[in-house]
């Protein structure tokens, strides 16, 4: 039996954005981030993941609020980007090292000696040389590993997110997904909605809430359920997930 634990929140789809957009809540954006952040430090985590769309606009000074306020978070944390971010931008602001490679922010770290992949899906397609380094570093750990992305690797039956913002190159993504035996748990935001989805051969795709807002997945226009931000918690333990939503 595996004997390997962990304890991960994830935060995504924070959307912060700027006072002097008249379109956009500023006030709401980081609000919400906050109330996520304040409920996710009462929980002792091994690590928080922020899983893409820290901004809006990708815009300088949205990276800076968001760096500003996570200096207040003092546990382990990691971020990847969403298709509102860009990850040559998020680079650049950062005051804490991103490296690229190509112009995509992948990585995989080891949490209480679990591997962990993290995916760059922001220009809406997860690059070949991606696709490739995650074959090959899965197949280096025969124990259960990880995956966190931005974008879900299938259609989840979100009619609207389903239409409109499906990853590009879905097919090729999911191809290896299948292919890595010892993977079956991947995590996702970017549909603004709590879902859990079969994947197919044992795995599963668990859609975090946004901290922005809820989008109905039962309709193909676009329709906010709710401005509640909301969160997951994450537990490895004997070999089995455990994941469950806070709400705020």
């Amino acid at each position: 039996m595996d004997r390997r634990s962990f304890k991960i929140g994830q935060i995504s789809d924070i959307h912060l954005v700027l006072q002097d957009d008249e379109h956009s809540n500023h006030q709401k954006s980081v609000e919400n981030f906050k109330k996520a952040l304040n409920d996710v430090d009462k929980f002792d985590l091994d690590l928080l993941v922020i899983s893409g769309d820290i901004t809006e606009h990708s815009d300088k000074r949205e990276y800076e609020i968001f760096f500003e306020i996570m200096k207040n978070y003092s546990k382990s944390w990691c971020m990847i980007a969403g298709n509102h971010d860009n990850s040559e931008d998020l680079a650049q602001f950062s005051p804490i090292q991103v490296e690229l490679k190509n112009g995509d922010y992948f990585y995989k770290k080891t949490v209480k000696d679990c591997s962990i992949f993290f995916l760059d899906s922001s220009k809406d397609f997860v690059s070949s040389e991606q696709l490739k380094w995650l074959a090959e570093e899965a197949q280096k750990d025969p124990r259960e590993v990880f995956l966190f992305v931005h974008h879900p690797p299938c259609l989840c039956g979100h009619l609207f997110m389903d239409s409109h913002y499906s990853l590009k190159n879905l097919e090729e993504l999911k191809k290896v997904i299948n292919e890595i035996p010892n993977l079956h748990s991947i995590f996702v935001g970017h549909y603004h909605s709590s879902m859990t989805v079969d994947f197919g051969n044992g795995k599963t795709v668990y859609l975090t809430p946004s901290t922005q807002m809820q989008l109905n997945p039962n309709t193909p226009d676009f329709n906010v359920l709710s401005t509640i931000p909301g969160w997951r918690y994450i537990e490895y333990c004997e070999g089995k997930i455990h994941s469950e939503l806070h709400f705020l």
